[in-house]
């Protein structure tokens, strides 16, 4: 799917959903999409089969998106993915991943499990909290039913994935990503990055080989995960825009986080892309993408209102518009409503 340069979108984080239908209000009728958050932190803001919900009753969820539908607003479900938990005391209710399936987490090069990190330690490294390990079957077979769930039971026009990542490099580890890749190169990715003697026994030539087949082995996985669950959501909805929220410089995604969403871009795994471009020095990143992306309109670049005053904005949107690129969504509707001078930076085309 190609987009014209009139994309407008905002997200909608998870602690506004009590404005409910009043968030239209708010937007006076200046966006034309919207990113509503309902699955954060392994938690669900409607009746779920398969993660604890905050919300027992989703009459508001259906209303909201007829409202929508009705100002001729599209609407995306916004799931957070591998990013299971953060900072807070530990959920008590057992259907969460965290206590019923701890070995479902990332673990670093030494097989420590992400689990065993404290906060603080969390936070040293810059991480924002627990993840869920994306090459595990059962996480990827988890993560689907609640995409499948949410398609099947309401009117969204999209799913938006947000947080489809490794935590970073250094947890990459978990048995079962090692062990697929074992069957295959039969060596342990572990003992390539912490074995002293492995250059002596492959030569530096081999070892640096077999280090780039790993690094790639990761991405490629997570890639193909993208692709099978493209593949069964497209199927029970075909026209469902699926997007992805991700780091805006494509060469870091690849190979700090394993997201390689250049390739599902081009491939078509993905409708398009929301670059979480939180800057003041947006343009630097237009050339590159330019002249990277087979389909530059399916490119929407992220706004970060909370760094930026309303006519700095104002001149980000203006510099989006004047490139071949889808256009722009705001991060977040929080700001926006606490400072409506935002509005007057967004006139739909």
């Amino acid at each position: 799917m190609i987009f014209h340069t009139d994309f407008r979108g905002i997200w909608i984080p998870r602690w506004s959903l009590a404005d409910k239908n009043k968030i239209f209000t708010h937007l006076e009728g200046r966006f034309n999409h919207i990113f509503l958050q309902i699955f954060a932190l392994g938690e669900a803001y409607y009746p779920s089969r398969y993660a604890p919900s905050k919300r027992q009753s989703d009459e508001w969820l259906k209303n909201f998106i007829a409202e929508a539908h009705r100002r001729n607003i599209k609407v995306s479900a916004w799931v957070n993915f591998h990013y299971s938990w953060g900072y807070a005391p530990r959920p008590m209710t057992q259907l969460h991943p965290i206590n019923h399936h701890p070995d479902w987490y990332v673990q670093d090069i030494h097989g420590r499990s992400i689990l065993e990190y404290s906060v603080g330690e969390l936070k040293k490294l810059g991480l924002e909290g627990y993840y869920l390990a994306p090459a595990n079957p059962q996480v990827q077979s988890y993560l689907s039913n609640i995409a499948e769930e949410i398609i099947e039971n309401y009117d969204f026009d999209g799913l938006h994935i947000d947080y489809i990542r490794y935590p970073n490099d250094d947890f990459i580890y978990d048995p079962l990503l090692r062990s697929k890749f074992m069957r295959r190169y039969y060596i342990d990715p572990m003992e390539i990055m912490t074995s002293r003697d492995f250059q002596k026994r492959y030569s530096l030539w081999g070892a640096e080989d077999l280090k780039k087949k790993w690094q790639r082995f990761v991405s490629d996985d997570l890639t193909r995960f993208i692709k099978d669950l493209r593949d069964r959501l497209k199927k029970k909805k075909p026209d469902l825009l699926i997007s992805a929220a991700v780091k805006p410089d494509y060469i870091s995604a690849r190979y700090d986080f394993y997201q390689d969403w250049l390739t599902w871009l081009n491939s078509g795994y993905v409708d398009f892309v929301c670059l979480m471009s939180y800057t003041r020095a947006l343009k630097r990143y237009f050339s590159k993408i330019k002249k990277s992306v087979d389909e530059p309109r399916r490119v929407v670049f992220g706004i970060g209102l909370y760094i930026l005053k309303p006519k700095e904005v104002s001149y980000q949107v203006k510099l989006v518009d004047a490139q071949p690129f889808a256009g722009v969504v705001f991060f977040s509707y929080e700001q926006l409503k606490k400072n409506k001078a935002y509005l007057h930076s967004l006139i739909l085309p």
